[in-house]
């Protein structure tokens, strides 16, 4: 399948659109099964919720450093097949990143099905305070507002338990030379998918 078998996709402002075909290779996502969610929770040790809260800027730097390494590991993705499958990096309390995927299974399911599963999955390492911040990776398809032609982008849903979510879509094209080239993100105001916030 290639860049131009998008057509079902729906084009619309800030509605995550995932295209689901062959995963990234990563060594840490899962291809089947549950492995990443064993991976993050055999290595990642549950801390006490007495922890204090990190500040503001704690918070973003570590979000940054999520959006920045998933973005690093899909670019090969994105260059030699246009797109990828939704996966998501946790921060743990160890100060470790991990990358975690869905299954096969998951995989073939409709695109909200398959992104709900993967909130599922990090969710309850949440919940089991294995991981303090998230990022949620979604190949992504926008309508510009200044020509109102379609956009290929990255959208990332970032959620941190300080609490702090935003939403940012990573517009890019591919060069002549076939290297990803990310054009100036777009941050707004996010939706904490991860973390339940009282």
């Amino acid at each position: 399948m290639n860049m131009n078998d998008r057509g079902w996709k729906r084009q619309v402002r800030w509605l995550p659109v995932l295209v689901l075909l062959w995963l990234l290779p990563f060594p840490l996502l899962a291809a089947d099964g549950d492995d990443a969610q064993e991976s993050v929770e055999s290595s990642v040790q549950p801390v006490p919720a007495s922890r204090p809260p990190v500040s503001d800027k704690k918070a973003r730097a570590e979000l940054q450093q999520l959006m920045d390494k998933g973005l690093a590991m899909l670019a090969q993705e994105l260059v030699s097949t246009g797109t990828f499958y939704p996966f998501a990096a946790v921060l743990g309390n160890d100060n470790e990143i991990r990358l975690v995927g869905i299954s096969a299974a998951e995989r073939s399911a409709a695109p909200d099905a398959a992104l709900a599963a993967l909130v599922k999955k990090i969710k309850t390492l949440a919940t089991e305070r294995r991981v303090r911040a998230a990022a949620y990776f979604m190949d992504y398809v926008a309508q510009r507002a200044d020509t109102g032609y379609s956009q290929a982008g990255v959208r990332v849903e970032l959620n941190h338990r300080h609490p702090d979510a935003l939403s940012v879509f990573v517009p890019y094209s591919v060069t002549s030379d076939k290297k990803l080239r990310l054009l100036t993100p777009q941050y707004r105001p996010g939706k904490n998918l991860t973390f339940d916030m009282k």
